[in-house]
């Protein structure tokens, strides 16, 4: 695993680097190549969705948009039918990610759904109390150390989300629909419009978020 702190710096200049790609892209979607509108995968890493603009930060990863999220969004208003977005806020500070969130509510459209999912702590206090385990992104001997680590993920991750939590940064960007899917649903993939998203891994905390 790469350290983190290498990583930082190149997510630092990452961000302006892509700046010009963010502007062009503006132009490339300008109208939305679907009549119901884009089907959008923010943060894809390795899992390059077929029918989707799969949009990633890193430049080595498979995707059609090299961006960072931490920058605007180059999508017009309300032009998304679906903004798929799996274990990519956690790696965001806070406040980074309510400006995102805020982003992904301008541009979903008014029938248009964001299926977000995130480590769920609850998954890491239920490692603590020995009723599930988790050996990733690798093992300790202790419930303690395994669930710490399963949360910040080795420092990768900058925050931890639980429901509530998660619910007061939708609504604070503006949405005002947040259902917790994974509650009755777990993991279970789901079909929006023509395209189907899910197979977060277990223990992720879900929500579908509506404007």
């Amino acid at each position: 695993m790469l350290n983190q702190s290498l990583k930082d710096i190149y997510f630092l200049m990452n961000r302006f680097a892509c700046l010009p790609n963010t502007a062009l892209a503006r132009l490339r979607y300008s109208k939305p190549q679907d009549p119901e509108g884009h089907y959008l995968h923010l943060g894809c890493g390795d899992d390059y969705k077929e029918g989707m603009i799969n949009v990633d930060g890193n430049i080595r990863r498979k995707a059609d948009l090299w961006l960072d999220l931490r920058n605007n969004l180059p999508f017009r208003d309300g032009s998304a039918r679906l903004i798929y977005c799996s274990h990519t806020l956690e790696h965001l500070l806070p406040y980074e990610a309510l400006a995102l969130l805020k982003e992904m509510r301008r541009v979903v459209a008014p029938d248009g759904c964001v299926r977000l999912a995130v480590p769920s702590l609850q998954h890491a206090l239920n490692i603590l109390a020995g009723t599930k385990t988790s050996h990733w992104p690798r093992q300790f001997d202790d419930p303690a150390s395994q669930a710490i680590n399963y949360i910040f993920c080795d420092g990768q991750h900058k925050y931890a989300y639980c429901f509530p939590l998660l619910k007061t940064f939708a609504l604070e960007a503006g949405f005002t629909q947040v259902l917790d899917y994974s509650a009755e649903h777990g993991e279970t993939p789901k079909q929006y419009g023509r395209i189907t998203v899910g197979k977060e891994p277990p223990g992720s905390l879900i929500v579908e978020l509506r404007r």
